[in-house]
C-alpha cells in the first residue's frame, strides 16, 4: 500500500500524478485530463459535480493573483483605472489557465482523501470448466 503522508500527497498533486498508485499521469496534455489512471485504472472523477470543487481552487488562484498584481500596480505605477482593470483581468485569467493542471490535480488528491477515489478490486473472470480465477 502506498504511503498516505501529507508530503507524499502534496508531491502527487504538484507532479500531477495519481494519488492511488503515485505513478500514473492525471493529464494527457495541459488541458486534457485522463478519465482514469493509465497505471492502476482508478477513475479520477466519477460524478460530473466533482469539477465544482476544482473551480473553487481556480477562483482562489485568480483572486490571489489579482490581489498580488493589484498591490504591485497600486504601489509602483500611476496607470489609469481602465488600464489597471485590463491588466488585472488578464493576469487573473492567465493564472487560471497556467495553473489549471495543478488545481485539478490538487482537487483530485482531495477527492482521494475524502474516499471518492478507491483502488478497484480485482475482477474475477470465469475460465473454462466453470471455475473462477483472479
Amino acid at each position: 500500500m502506498a504511503n498516505d503522508s501529507a508530503s507524499a500527497l502534496i508531491k502527487c498533486a504538484l507532479n500531477c500524478r495519481c494519488p492511488v498508485c503515485r505513478d500514473g499521469a492525471i493529464f494527457r496534455s495541459h488541458f486534457k485530463m485522463n478519465r482514469e489512471c493509465p497505471r492502476c485504472h482508478v477513475i479520477f472523477w466519477k460524478d460530473p459535480g466533482e469539477t465544482l470543487g476544482a473551480m473553487y481552487l481556480d477562483f482562489a488562484v485568480a483572486a490571489g493573483s489579482f490581489l498580488v498584481c493589484w498591490a504591485i500596480l497600486a504601489l509602483t505605477t500611476h496607470l489609469s483605472d481602465a488600464v489597471e482593470i485590463f491588466i488585472l483581468c488578464a493576469v487573473a485569467c492567465g493564472s487560471v489557465l497556467l495553473c489549471y493542471p495543478l488545481t485539478r490535480s490538487a482537487w483530485t488528491v482531495l477527492v482521494y482523501l475524502s474516499g471518492g477515489i478507491e483502488r478497484q478490486r480485482p475482477r474475477l473472470r470465469t475460465i473454462q470448466g466453470g471455475k473462477k480465477s483472479a
